[in-house]
């Protein structure tokens, strides 16, 4: 589905006034057009309507997403009891002075919420389209543990490993660092060797270009946006389209008179 065929504008509206009846939450069509003229990208409503229409053809109907979102949900309540058990137990480490330390669930929840910025990040990018949502979340926990635990280490040398100087700054959490290949490798070990190894092969290659994405690769719209050549872009696209839309009013005015010429042709005739 080309750009130069489909307004990305308008499908991207669409997909919201969509995504809305979808969740049984619909919003007025009048309300996203409004917001879109707030925004200074105006979008009609026949135009909605239209887009909406062309993208329910483009996914054939299938209105159920799978996003990576549930991944990280789903891998961090798997966490929560495997990480108790004698197996996990060992992979799970805390800092010094904290070695002897239960995990317990709450300790989950920094690894939860920077995967789901970090798989906010892949949702506005092309990576989004290169691995499944499954791969996506997996590796965006892989790299949210990387990002806490370096941050944590600076935050220790910054203060000598005693704490948070600033008696104002709420006192972070400590953060375990897991081992989430050998987790990986555990909870698929029915898999067989070679089916583990392409797993790990596939999570290493997607974390390399989620770590991208920082760089502005990959079309990633959180970082590295040029908007003064965003909008040039846009503006040669606008005129693409425009000269599109003029060849085809041209196309269907030469049919209609064609056709109004033949039925005078038809009456002479018939006179």
């Amino acid at each position: 589905n080309s750009a130069m065929t489909y307004d990305p504008k308008a499908m991207m509206v669409a997909s919201a006034f969509l995504a809305s009846k979808v969740e049984d939450a619909t919003v007025d069509i009048r309300y996203l057009e409004e917001a879109t003229k707030q925004m200074q990208a105006p979008v009609m409503q026949t135009e909605i309507i239209d887009a909406e229409l062309a993208l329910i053809s483009g996914v054939h109907f299938e209105l159920l997403c799978f996003h990576p979102y549930k991944t990280v949900l789903a891998y961090t309540e798997d966490l929560r009891t495997y990480l108790k058990t004698d197996q996990g137990k060992v992979l799970a480490t805390f800092p010094p002075g904290n070695e002897d330390r239960p995990i317990v669930g709450e300790d989950l929840r920094p690894l939860h919420d920077e995967a789901r910025r970090v798989v906010d990040d892949a949702c506005v990018s092309d990576v989004i389209l290169l691995a499944s949502p499954g791969q996506i979340g997996l590796a965006a926990m892989v790299v949210a543990n990387e990002d806490l635990q370096a941050e944590q280490q600076k935050r220790e040398q910054a203060v000598g490993g005693g704490g948070s100087t600033n008696k104002e700054e709420p006192r972070r959490p400590i953060v375990p660092n897991i081992d989430l290949l050998t987790y990986l490798d555990s909870r698929f070990a029915d898999q067989g060797e070679k089916a583990r190894q392409d797993l790990r092969l596939r999570i290493s290659e997607t974390c390399d270009m989620i770590r991208a994405l920082r760089e502005g690769k990959y079309g990633c719209g959180n970082h590295g946006i040029d908007m003064v050549k965003l909008k040039e872009v846009h503006k040669r696209w606008k005129k693409c389209r425009s000269g599109e839309t003029k060849k085809k009013k041209k196309k269907k005015r030469k049919a209609e008179e064609e056709g109004d010429g033949e039925s005078e042709a038809k009456k002479t005739k018939a006179s």
